[in-house]
């Protein structure tokens, strides 16, 4: 099981005044999906120093939702379980989940035997420890969808209190998209009044405030892929 972290250094000044002004430090993580999906708040916390640490590892939920997806609305897991790579989320016609091993490689499949149309999609958890859904995809009757988490973390500040599994479409503060792919940790800074930096690192990406979030969080499925096949023999 892999294991990674981010390493946030702030100086003095910058702490005291996010503390003092009630700012709260929000998560995103990307995944590889259907373009209708959208992402939502992984993490928040008022827990941070002059270096906060985030470190996470790869465990995973599926879940099924009868919330509808659209921006500020709460997703809640209706029906979830535990689930790795590889394995499908099976839903039967009257919303019981459970997980079978006949997935597609590298994906988390999650299969509607049923006409009754659910949200769905996969919770990891967090630097608290906690199981929060990183995004949400509308499940049709009789649909399979496919997701593939990808190791791309967004991370802001902002006074908005925003609970987790909230359902964002744009960025409320400046952001710093931080690209883990091949490694297991990266380190960077954050000052109250010059925003994110990470020298001439070419893994962390600026993204101005109101930024549309979809199509940085919400990426296409690869066309050639194994879960693309799937997606037509299942059509």
């Amino acid at each position: 099981m892999a294991s990674y972290s981010i390493t946030v250094g702030m100086d003095n000044e910058t702490v005291q005044a996010l503390k003092e002004s009630n700012y709260y430090l929000y998560g995103f993580k990307a995944v590889r999906g259907q373009a209708s999906g959208m992402p939502t708040v992984w993490f928040s916390s008022q827990n941070f120093l002059n270096e906060t640490t985030l470190s996470w590892e790869e465990d995973y939920q599926a879940y099924i939702s009868n919330d509808e997806i659209e921006s500020n609305v709460v997703i809640h897991a209706s029906a979830k379980s535990d689930i790795d790579l590889g394995q499908t989320l099976n839903v039967d016609n009257v919303g019981n989940v459970s997980v079978s091993g006949d997935g597609t490689e590298g994906a988390v499949s999650i299969m509607n035997n049923s006409s009754t149309p659910y949200s769905c999609g996969l919770s990891q958890e967090n630097p608290s420890g906690d199981y929060t859904s990183l995004c949400a995809f509308p499940l049709y009757g009789n649909g399979l969808d496919l997701i593939v988490p990808i190791e791309t973390v967004l991370l802001m500040f902002a006074t908005k209190p925003v609970k987790t599994a909230t359902v964002i479409a744009q960025a409320f503060a400046q952001g710093a998209l931080i690209d883990l792919t091949g490694v297991g940790s990266r380190s960077l800074d954050f000052d109250i009044n010059k925003g994110w930096d990470a020298g001439t690192a070419t893994w962390m990406t600026k993204i101005p405030a109101n930024s549309p979030l979809q199509p940085l969080l919400i990426l296409p499925q690869v066309s050639s892929s194994r879960a693309a096949r799937r997606l037509v023999a299942a059509a």
